[in-house]
């Protein structure tokens, strides 16, 4: 509710979706009443925020929108950016012009209204119909962001100058007239060039400025296909043109010394794979220009050589196909034909963006971004000449269609798509539409622009060309005041490990040492923090120990349901001894709905081109979905049918020796089935190597730990949790032995092998065991674990190992696991115990969605209390520990409906 005094206006907003606004009279003398006279409808959830002003209405939901209405009940303008559950907080300046708003993702946002922000935006018509221009509209591209170059189905081509506002004939040519591509070069102003190709085989490249001095070339015996330009600094321009057979010649193109003329000469042809519509869509120069990166329509990416012989210099010329062609390269000057070498790609990403085709590709800070028709777009790193795909990211939700990546000054990122009828430019980083543009969708002819000055989106629509025109670029002028982290409930909190910044390091800029907690060691310590969520997200986190801030260093976008789960493992430095860059690097596997799992490789390092804020690198490594695991299985005509409901509720990696042989990770499962998976190549494959049902029930969580004894093999263990409170205890470290009696054969062909029978099993709940945490001590291992009825159970777990010389015909035996000594404490909490963490054989830490933090001694005896302290996370849902120093203490990250840092001093 918000009112406005000076005019008697009084502005509600309700669980309807409405905004309405009342006239209030004086209600302290008779007849004095509030009086309805008007309400707007234009949100899509509950409306809980409202701002009455002079001249506008703001108001901001749960559907994450913030409107600026008139009140007269107009929507002028929209604020969207926001993830999550709604936008809780509102405040607006009508002076200054602004609205802040702060959402359920901990964002605050600040957005200027209208006169203050994006000048020059709209869409014109710019009237081409005229009787002394005949013909309709085929093909429309930009010259830059102020030319607007258009080619009719009588072969006329026109030029539009925005500054001039009229149109231009260039020039007529009546060979393109009924089939004509169109694509003018790239650059600030389109380097004054641009190309027509028909059906026949020809091309014509023209200098917009002196098109008389167009040049034709007669390069196929049939139809061009598709056009494209790769541009090298102002250093080189190649126009790539497809023609049939999947040939693509590779034309260079120079200028003469008075610029008056240019030269066109054909340097080399390349031959792409086999396809049904085998021609290239888009092409780039890889840095430094050796190479150049090119998608087809079939969906693949693919590496050529800028120029045949580089493949000699680099030593490639064995990875590079050739086949001779006789199609001819001469011009108009009937030049016979000649025998060219068609070369083929040196690497191949095949149907990488699927059947759609390639949209872009972009090169930039040493990574190829590849961009598609299937809803995503592609990193990718170029090593020892070979493509590699190093992460995958789906943009906005209904954008099917990318048509292209753009880098800002900034170093963030921009994706242009179609959603719907829509042309949209969307930030990945602000999760928010830039421009949008109602141009009836992707599949007519258009054409996108950007300067520093302005950008420019132009497109053919009832037979005329319009524009949409916006100063300043793509950028928007509203100002993150703090960035988003999670839109949903956080599900696991995981500690990657600390970065030391030395005196020699300039602190990132989010390091603030005025703010130091007491009896910290300064402002060199950030630990990196992994954190999932319910918004399918998972978020990699820098805490510096001297400051409470948390700092969003990157978002992984590639899970289609929820995430539960993360494990890390394989923590270490970038680089070695010799180089002093602090940074560290992990692997991380995260799992969650859909009975989806994902494995990646970060890396956080100091960003070298700022020194004062870090750097974080994603590669993505291997994905991996239980409905999908039997695929190659079709032979044997049977697919395994999985519930689209089950999800991976925990996950353990188990670090197998040597470390050669890629850990064993296991994960708990909501069907009822513990299974384990073996990361081969790095981490480059998942494959299901076997499962258990011993639980019959729904697995809570799974945690691994090792048992080292005086020459004794080093055993792998793993603890299982189920609804039921029980806790299986399983050896894992002769599951990949050849012929072990761990594994059983699979219940039917096809499927993956089954886990044994537990080693041990105990009773320590009465229902659901929602926590899980063991330690390594000299009489054994300490157990701990918390239920959903809030108590405690804490035991210590012997293993004893049996004497090789026990073993019968050179099988291996298990070893015995029992119980020495188990406590419980039935009241710990007053709700579930959601996360636990054995400090140290003396000290353990329990959290609770009763909000509490308790903090408990052990030795001898049940644990004892020694302190309890409120935390302001609702639901906390999983708890990482762990010690800084012996100064600082312990730090505990709580995560729920929030995350919470707490540090702790013994």
């Amino acid at each position: 509710m918000s009112y406005l005094e000076s005019k008697g206006l009084l502005a509600t907003a309700s669980e309807d979706r409405s905004v309405r606004i009342w006239k209030v009279g004086d209600l302290r003398v008779p007849g004095g009443r509030v009086q309805n006279i008007g309400h707007c409808f234009g949100h899509s959830a509950r409306v809980w925020q409202v701002k009455l002003l002079e001249n506008y209405l703001v108001s901001a939901g749960e559907d994450c929108v913030c409107l600026v209405w008139s009140h007269e009940g107009e929507i002028l303008q929209a604020f969207r950016g926001h993830q999550g559950r709604g936008i809780r907080a509102l405040a607006a300046h009508e002076r200054q012009a602004w609205v802040i708003t702060g959402g359920d993702d901990s964002g605050i946002r600040l957005w200027h209204l209208v006169g203050r922000g994006h000048p020059g935006s709209g869409v014109s018509a710019l009237c081409f119909k005229s009787p002394s221009r005949p013909g309709a509209l085929k093909a429309v591209t930009l010259a830059g962001s102020w030319r607007v170059l258009a080619v009719t189905d009588s072969g006329v081509l026109y030029l539009y100058d925005l500054e001039v506002k009229c149109w231009e004939q260039l020039l007529e040519d009546t060979r393109f007239q009924s089939y004509c591509l169109l694509e003018a070069a790239p650059g600030p102003e389109g380097f004054g060039l641009c190309a027509m190709a028909n059906g026949e085989g020809h091309i014509k490249v023209v200098p917009i400025n002196t098109p008389t001095a167009a040049v034709d070339l007669a390069l196929f015996p049939g139809k061009v296909h598709s056009l494209s330009w790769a541009l090298r600094g102002y250093e080189e321009l190649l126009l790539l043109a497809s023609g049939p057979g999947g040939v693509v010649a590779c034309l260079e193109i120079t200028a003469a010394p008075s610029g008056k003329a240019i030269f066109v000469t054909e340097r080399c042809r390349y031959l792409l794979p086999p396809s049904k519509q085998r021609w290239h869509t888009c092409s780039a120069f890889l840095p430094p220009g050796d190479f150049l990166v090119c998608g087809d329509r079939r969906g693949s990416v693919l590496l050529f050589p800028s120029r045949p012989a580089l493949l000699q210099d680099l030593g490639l010329g064995g990875q590079a196909e050739a086949g001779a062609g006789e199609l001819g390269g001469g011009g108009d000057s009937g030049e016979e034909e000649t025998a060219l070498t068609e070369w083929g790609p040196v690497s191949i990403l095949r149907s990488l963006h699927g059947k759609q085709g390639v949209t872009s590709v972009t090169c930039h800070g040493g990574y190829v971004y590849s961009t598609g028709r299937d809803g995503a777009y592609y990193q990718l790193l170029v090593r020892g000449g070979q493509l590699q795909p190093v992460l995958r990211r789906k943009c906005c939700r209904g954008m099917n269609w990318v048509a292209g990546l753009r880098v800002m000054a900034d170093g963030n990122t921009v994706i242009l798509g179609f959603h719907a009828n829509e042309f949209v430019v969307w930030s990945p980083r602000s999760h928010e539409k830039l421009h949008v543009v109602h141009c009836g969708g992707g599949h007519r002819s258009w054409a996108f622009s950007d300067t520093e000055a302005a950008m420019a989106f132009a497109y053919l629509k009832d037979g005329d060309v319009l524009l949409y025109r916006a100063l300043g670029g793509c950028t928007r002028p509203h100002v993150i005041l703090r960035e988003s982290l999670h839109g949903r409930e956080i599900t696991c909190v995981r500690r990657v490990g600390t970065i030391t910044l030395g005196p020699e390091f300039e602190l990132p800029s989010f390091m603030q040492p005025e703010d130091l907690e007491p009896g910290s060691e300064g402002p060199s310590l950030i630990d990196v923090v992994i954190t999932c969520s319910e918004d399918t997200t998972i978020c990699v986190l820098a805490l510096p120990t001297a400051t409470g801030s948390a700092h969003a260093l990157t978002a992984v976008c590639n899970h289609i349901s929820s995430v539960r789960a993360v494990a890390v493992w394989g923590v270490g430095t970038p680089a070695g001894p010799q180089d002093p860059c602090p940074g560290l690097t992990a692997h991380v596997v995260s799992a969650g709905g859909r009975a989806e799992m994902h494995c990646f490789n970060i890396m956080v390092t100091l960003d070298p081109s700022t020194p004062s804020r870090l750097a974080c690198h994603v590669t993505h490594l291997a994905s991996h979905r239980l409905d999908e695991d039997w695929d190659c299985q079709r032979s044997r005509r049977r697919m395994v049918k999985v519930d689209p409901e089950t999800r991976y509720m925990c996950l353990a990696v188990c670090e197998l020796d040597p470390p050669d042989l890629g850990p064993l990770v296991a994960a708990a499962c909501s069907d009822g089935a513990v299974r384990l998976f073996h990361l081969q190549d790095s981490g480059r494959r998942l494959q299901l190597l076997a499962e258990t049902f011993h639980h019959q029930r729904c697995v809570l969580k799974v945690h691994s730990f090792t048992h080292q004894a005086p020459n004794q093999r080093r055993r792998l263990l793993l603890c299982s949790a189920a609804t039921d409170g029980s806790l299986a205890f399983w050896d894992l470290t002769t599951v990949l032995d050849h012929g072990s009696a761990a594994l059983e054969p699979p219940a039917e062909p096809g499927l993956p092998s089954r886990l044994g029978p537990p080693c041990l099993t105990v009773q320590a709940h009465s229902c659901g065991v929602n926590s899980l945490h063991t330690l390594p001590t000299r009489e054994g291992h300490l157990v701990a674990s918390g239920s959903e009825d809030g108590s405690l159970h804490v035991f210590v777990l012997a293993v004893e190992l049996p004497e090789q010389h026990e073993a019968v015909g050179g099988a291996e035996l298990a070893p015995q696991l029992h119980v020495l000594e188990e406590h419980s404490v039935p009241c710990a909490h007053a709700a579930h115990v959601t996360g636990l963490h054995i400090l140290s054989p003396s000290l353990m830490v329990s959290a609770s969605i009763d909000q509490r933090l308790t903090f408990w001694r052990l030795g001898h005896g049940e644990p004892t209390f020694i302190n309890s302290t409120v935390y302001h996370v609702p639901d906390v849902a999983d708890m990482d520990c762990w010690p800084v120093s012996p100064e600082f203490g312990h730090r505990c990250a709580l995560g729920g409906q929030g995350l919470e840092v707490y540090n702790w001093y013994d």
